[in-house]
C-alpha cells in the first residue's frame, strides 16, 4: 500500500498574509451583508392604508395580508378583493380602484362616513381623494371589489 504525502505546512513567513487576507475578506464581506440589510425607507413612520371587509353578521374584518400597505405609489391587491371600508393614515391622499395598475379611469368613489368635518372639506361629499381618517366607505355600495390603490405623501 502506497502513502499519501501531505502537503508540507506553509512556511512562517507566508502565514501573516493569509490571515491579513482573510480578515480582509471577512471585513468586506460583513461591509457587503450590512449593506443589504439596510432597506432605504421613503414612507414616513406609521403610513398606511388598511381595508376592512365586512361578514353576513356584519362583523368587520380587516384584510391583513394584503403587501405594500405602507408604500407610496401605485400598488396592486394581489387577489380582487371585496372591500367594505378604507382607513388610510399618514399619506396626504389616497385613491382606490377598480383595475390593477391604477388606472385613473377606474377610481372609486368614497364617502367620509364620520361626522362634517372643518378642516377637511373632501369629508363633506363623495370624492376620489381619501384623506386621512378610518370611515371611508364606498358610495356605490356596501362591499366594492377593490384591484389597486394608490397613496401619495403629498396631496
Amino acid at each position: 500500500m502506497a502513502l499519501i504525502s501531505f502537503p508540507p505546512p506553509l512556511a512562517q513567513s507566508t502565514k501573516p498574509s493569509v490571515k491579513i487576507w482573510r480578515r480582509v475578506a471577512a471585513a468586506l464581506l460583513l461591509g457587503w451583508l450590512t449593506g443589504c440589510a439596510q432597506t432605504p425607507t421613503e414612507t414616513a413612520p406609521g403610513t398606511h392604508i388598511r381595508f376592512y371587509s365586512i361578514n353576513s353578521d356584519g362583523q368587520f374584518s380587516e384584510l391583513s395580508l394584503v403587501p405594500g400597505r405602507e408604500e407610496p405609489g401605485c400598488q396592486d391587491m394581489p387577489l380582487d378583493l371585496k372591500v367594505h371600508r378604507v382607513a388610510q393614515v399618514g399619506f396626504a391622499v389616497c385613491r382606490v380602484f377598480a383595475r390593477n395598475e391604477c388606472p385613473d379611469d377606474t377610481a372609486l368613489v368614497m364617502r367620509w362616513s364620520g361626522k362634517q368635518s372643518r378642516s377637511d372639506p373632501n369629508k363633506n361629499q363623495p370624492t376620489i381623494r381619501i384623506t386621512p381618517g378610518s370611515l371611508w366607505l364606498f358610495e356605490a355600495g356596501r362591499e366594492i371589489e377593490v384591484a389597486s390603490w394608490r397613496c401619495d405623501l403629498e396631496g
